[in-house]
């Protein structure tokens, strides 16, 4: 073969590579070792926001958002003076749960938004509403995925706010949240119940 040929495949190779590349960058996909990093990482939040999202392009591009901004931020352990604070004050949380619920539900999130703050989770200035503790979660998650999708799973789309069992069952899980920051294990509905009503 002369040298003419050579240039020729070489040319053919090179363009083959360039229209590769440039559908692969069209398309938006995420490589496939970035797929698996992000499911480690986020664990069940990953199908969660695959599921909300409606495709695995939009849910990547969340998680890898969600992963750039955790890396703005510096999160420190808590100490243990904070973690027996921080349980005390989750008691107290629960064992108002027998007389009211919802602000028992209200409590568990104003503690998990301290605590998260605390420890140095970005501090959201509009307050606890759905909306903000939506995007706390969505900050826990990078390093809480398993009980940040817990919290998801209580939700429901029904808007019954008095239903006691489903209200016990999110406080189960803000509980299994608030273990995973004070690096503890998470807490499963049927262990350290305090109250019959809140943990069974």
């Amino acid at each position: 073969m002369d040298t003419t040929t050579y240039i020729i495949i070489g040319a053919a190779v090179l363009l083959v590579l360039a229209v590769a590349l440039v559908l692969s960058l069209g398309s938006g996909r995420v490589p496939m070792g970035n797929r698996t990093r992000l499911r480690k990482r986020f664990g069940g939040e990953y199908d969660h926001v695959l599921m909300t999202s409606g495709d695995t392009r939009s849910a990547e591009r969340e998680l890898s958002r969600r992963l750039d901004r955790r890396r703005e931020v510096r999160v420190r352990r808590p100490t243990d003076a904070e973690k027996d604070r921080y349980r005390e004050a989750w008691l107290a949380v629960q064992q108002r749960f027998v007389d009211d619920p919802a602000g028992a539900l209200r409590g568990s999130r104003r503690l998990l938004t301290e605590v998260s703050v605390a420890l140095g989770y970005p501090e959201d200035p509009s307050g606890i509403d759905d909306d903000s503790f939506e995007y706390r979660l969505a900050d826990l998650s990078a390093d809480h995925g398993d009980e940040v999708a817990a919290v998801h799973r209580t939700v429901r789309t029904d808007t019954d706010t008095t239903d006691t069992e489903h209200l016990r069952e999110v406080l189960v899980a803000h509980r299994g949240l608030l273990e995973s920051l004070l690096g503890g294990a998470a807490v499963r509905p049927a262990a350290h119940a305090v109250t019959p009503e809140v943990a069974r």
